[in-house]
């Protein structure tokens, strides 16, 4: 990872918007994978997050992106390949900005990101690898 990303407030924030779109993408892949979800029954996803900054220096928000990612698809300009939506009759995309005070599950949330975190800054996180709960995605 370039080390300047965090230099930055806004770019800092674009750089955790991505990581949190395909953290959720890989999830829903590896639901669809299993026959959790079927694809086509998806019309609308409502991602819960907890509060924090959302302006970038990027083109688009986190709805938008999670909107691009999920029911547009997506073009990578470096590798010129189209990467296609994977919810192909979704209709719409709702983010909710949520206090941790008002509910369990963003504070559940919480917990376990504290619980990376510290694994990642003690350089543990083997202690993570191969438990079912958490799934390890290395991005550029």
């Amino acid at each position: 990872m370039n080390p300047n990303i965090f230099n930055n407030k806004k770019t800092k924030q674009r750089y955790l918007d991505y990581a949190f779109k395909i953290a959720a993408k890989r999830k829903f892949e590896a639901l669809i994978k299993a026959g959790v979800i079927a694809p086509h029954n998806v019309s609308k996803i409502r991602f819960y997050a907890d509060e924090h900054a959302t302006a970038t220096d990027g083109r688009y928000e986190l709805r938008e992106a999670l909107e691009q990612e999920f029911k547009i698809g997506t073009f990578n300009w470096k590798w010129s390949v189209f990467h296609e939506p994977i919810f192909p009759n979704l209709q719409s995309v709702e983010l909710h900005f949520c206090d941790s005070k008002s509910l369990a599950l963003i504070r559940a949330a919480d917990i376990i990101a504290n619980r990376i975190y510290f694994c990642a800054t003690s350089k543990d996180l083997n202690s993570l690898r191969g438990r079912k709960e958490f799934k390890l995605i290395e991005l550029p």
